[in-house]
Formats: C-alpha cells, sequence, structure tokens
C-alpha cells in the first residue's frame, strides 16, 4: 500500500550571513541533511533527539512552513508540490507552546471558526461545540480567551483547532511540553484515541522517550540532522544498534525505585553545525569510536524491523 507521507533525501537550510555571501552561494546552514522515511496510514512515527537534532526542522518542512527545503516529499502518492492549497487542509501542526500559538484577542470559538475562514469554507451550525466536545471539553468554554484557559485545555484546543478542517496526518510538536504528568496522559490518550476514531496519522516530536513508547508505533532518533536508527518502536527499545540510541533509553526515567540499569555516558558536546566532524559524526562523543569512525561515515544498515548507521553497532560489541 502506498505510504500516505513518504520522504525521500530531505535537506532543509537556512541562510546565515550577509548578502555577498549568500550571492556567492555561501552563508547556508543546513539543519536536515538528507533523511528517508515512510509514514502509513493511521500510523504514529515519533521523532526523537537532543535539542537542536532537527526535530522540529523536520517536521516544519513536511509543512511547508519554512526553510530552504530540497529532496522530494510526497503525500497520498503524489509530490507534495502538487496538492496546491488542498495539502493546508490535509496536513494540521499542533504547535510546542499552546498558549502563545494561540490569539490571545479571539475566543475560542473564533479561533475554532478561523480555519474556515481562511480556506473560505462555511463553518457549520455547531461546529465549535463538536470540536469542544471531541477533545473533551465544554461547549462552555466556546467564550473564553486564553489567558483565561489552563495549560491543559489550551493543548486541547490546539488539538480542536488542528482537527477543524479533517486533516489525514497531524504533527504534534512535544505535545505535552509543559504540562503536569497527569495532564500529560490525558493529552497522549486523547491524541491516541483521536487517531484510532478519526483515522489519523500522527507525526510526534519529542525528546520524552515514555511518550515514545506509550503511542508511537516506529520511532526516528534524529543526531545532527540525520537519522542514526529507525525501526518500530518495541524492537528499538528491546535491543537498540546505534550507541546513541542506547544512551538516549539508558538515561529515561524508570518507574520502579529498585531497579538498576547500566548507564551509558557520552563525552564532550554536540559538534557544531557549521563544522560537522568527518566520518561519522558521532564519533567524537561515542564511547566505542574507533579510527574508522573518525575517516569514514558508515553505511545505513537494515535488520528486520530496524535499521541503524553504526560500523559498530552495540550488538556486534557484544560478542568482541
Amino acid at each position: 500500500m502506498t505510504p500516505l507521507l513518504s520522504v525521500r533525501n530531505l535537506q532543509v537550510s537556512y541562510p546565515t550571513g550577509g548578502l555577498l555571501a549568500r550571492l556567492r552561494g555561501q552563508g547556508e546552514l543546513k539543519i536536515v541533511a538528507g533523511v528517508d522515511f515512510d509514514l502509513a496510514r493511521g500510523e504514529t512515527l515519533a521523532l526523537v533527539g537532543e535539542s537542536g537534532s532537527g526535530k522540529t526542522t523536520l517536521a516544519r518542512a513536511v509543512a511547508g512552513l519554512g526553510g530552504t527545503v530540497s529532496g522530494q516529499i510526497g503525500f497520498d502518492g503524489a509530490p507534495l508540490s502538487a496538492k496546491g492549497r488542498q495539502i493546508r487542509r490535509d496536513i494540521a501542526f499542533i504547535f510546542q507552546d499552546a498558549v502563545s500559538s494561540l490569539s490571545p484577542r479571539f475566543t475560542v470559538r473564533a479561533l475554532l471558526r478561523e480555519p474556515f475562514a481562511i480556506h473560505s469554507l462555511p463553518c457549520p451550525e455547531g461546529e465549535v461545540e463538536r470540536l469542544l466536545t471531541l477533545v473533551g471539553l465544554p461547549a462552555a468554554l466556546a467564550e473564553r480567551r486564553p489567558h483565561e484557559l489552563s495549560g491543559g485545555q489550551a493543548r486541547r484546543v490546539g488539538v480542536a483547532r488542528a482537527l477543524a478542517l479533517k486533516p489525514r496526518l497531524v504533527i504534534a510538536d512535544e505535545p505535552t511540553a509543559g504540562l503536569d504528568v497527569s495532564v500529560q496522559s490525558e493529552v497522549l490518550n486523547l491524541l491516541n484515541d483521536l487517531r484510532v476514531r478519526l483515522g489519523l496519522s500522527l507525526l510526534i516530536i519529542t525528546h520524552n522517550l515514555n511518550i515514545v513508547r506509550h503511542v508511537a508505533d516506529r520511532m526516528a532518533i534524529m543526531y545532527l540532522g540525520r537519522f542514526v536508527e529507525t525501526g518500530a518502536t518495541a524492537p528499538v527499545f528491546a535491543r537498540p544498534r546505534h550507541p546513541y540510541t542506547a544512551a538516549l533509553l539508558s538515561a529515561n526515567p524508570i518507574i520502579d525505585p529498585e531497579a538498576r540499569r547500566a548507564r551509558l555516558h557520552l563525552e564532550g558536546e554536540v559538534p557544531s553545525l557549521t563544522q560537522r566532524p568527518q566520518g561519522c559524526e558521532f564519533h567524537s562523543r561515542c564511547p566505542f569510536a574507533r579510527d574508522l569512525c573518525r575517516q569514514t561515515p558508515p553505511p545505513r544498515v537494515t535488520q528486520g524491523d530496524v535499521s541503524y548507521t553504526c560500523h559498530f553497532p552495540i550488538e556486534a560489541l557484544r560478542h568482541d
């Protein structure tokens, strides 16, 4: 079956420096440096990585929200550029800062009617109340303004606004950021329930691995704008191949206070995007790096449901 979203060799850059540097073909900072992935209908894919790894830049490029983009993005079997204005209705974005993404001048009712006005569509009678009910909010909230909402309520309004035009793909940037733990669970359950009920595909950006384990079918781990490991969530959690993935998983908090596990510590700082390391770009922080890693970029290897880019994956090291 054709995937809903297909991305090949996606690269995203932003201009830096002055006009003269740009005229010389210089002064561009590459944030996303060539990624490939597919997202099936009804599937949830999580983008995971440290802050600055390129997760949000990648997602915004898919939604057409900025950056100089090269590569191929296909949606429902056709190039994204061929979809025209319709794509703005098929792909919805839930922003990280829920309150800041809602205009303080508008009531919730006006915010939920705005997508229809932007696309010159009539807003059906009772649609605002239907959307609020869909995300578990009382209809009385329609007359409030964003500053009168709690963090969880504002997040749900953002979800309702994203669903107004019945999209097929929803991109959620850190959907639980700034929320209490109990509210985080409510929002995650809401997104998962809506995915099932409405047949949505979800692309979730997060550095919270507990979110990934809870809602994602597959995950992609980003480092310096590239995918270092991708695969079905359960196999990646059970047997990470790339040292960066293993380090992230070992640092993830666990509930059992009696549990003990070995931590994989990373050395040094994340390299600058303006001075990418030669060879494997992770070698300057990897505790297992060898001379080959410092000289030669690793190939992509696929094993079952998981693919990774590493000369000396964790599994091989265990048998050395």
